[in-house]
């Protein structure tokens, strides 16, 4: 991989600058030039688009890779090394790795109310949910002053968990108050991996939508994050061709 002084002048929408081994680029297209001029212009179209930074769209892409649903390793470093090229800082990288960890948190919305609904048909005692108490309640608050959102899911798990609960609204709104990125490009963040199809979360995706519109966000902008996500689907295509060209064959 380039480094990030020599990434700086490439063609960011070229589709040979995301193959490791750029001598793939031309064993695949001996075999189907066709397909490979199509895939190009589908990666292509996202970056040709005027909406977004490129710094901004970088950030948005290793967001999606990096996120718990994906952790696709190639991508992430590509995506670091371009974001830096584009004119990200250390500190912006950072506070996009902050931003992703809760997503996997996801999964306690849809878990913990089968447990709850398991607990109550199988006829087991304490299977109501503890009372409220004043510190869920203090936490809540500042997660709302903080975020502009609270999600009901939330809190099952601050009355049943209540020390993950407290460890993970430190998480949500630690990068909020620290981070380097400003408020709309953090939800920009939110609305890429919750768009991305290893994610798909409509609940967090309209949230973020809702609050990036608050934060002056535009239809136009918002779209051209729904189209760099989908170009997770282009991932495939080239770790298949390097998969099927390595490098001790050339």
């Amino acid at each position: 991989m380039q480094s990030s002084s020599e990434s700086g002048h490439r063609d960011l929408g070229a589709l040979e600058e995301i193959f490791d081994d750029p001598t793939v680029v031309e064993h695949v297209r001996k075999v189907s030039p066709t397909s490979y001029d199509a895939v190009s212009q589908f990666w292509r179209a996202p970056f040709n688009a005027k909406h977004l930074s490129p710094r901004m769209k970088e950030l948005i892409l290793l967001a999606i890779h990096a996120s718990a649903s994906a952790l696709n390793l190639q991508p992430i470093k590509r995506h670091v090394d371009r974001a830096l090229a584009a004119g990200a800082s250390k500190e912006d990288i950072v506070d996009v790795l902050i931003s992703i960890i809760g997503l996997a948190n996801h999964a306690l919305y849809f878990s913990v109310p089968i447990l709850e609904e398991e607990m109550k048909t199988a006829g087991r005692e304490g299977a109501s949910l503890p009372p409220e108490d004043a510190k869920f309640e203090a936490a809540k608050q500042d997660f709302i002053a903080i975020r502009g959102f609270w999600n009901s899911d939330r809190d099952a798990l601050a009355r049943l968990i209540p020390e993950y609960f407290t460890a993970l609204t430190n998480l949500s709104v630690e990068s909020w108050k620290r981070g380097s990125l400003g408020r709309k490009e953090r939800e920009f963040i939110c609305i890429g991996i919750d768009c991305a199809v290893t994610h798909t979360y409509g609940p967090g995706l309209r949230i973020h939508i809702r609050n990036a519109l608050k934060c002056g966000a535009t239809r136009d902008e918002i779209l051209e994050i729904f189209q760099l996500a989908a170009l997770m689907g282009v991932e495939s295509y080239v770790m298949g061709a390097e998969a099927m060209f390595p490098r001790d064959d050339h």
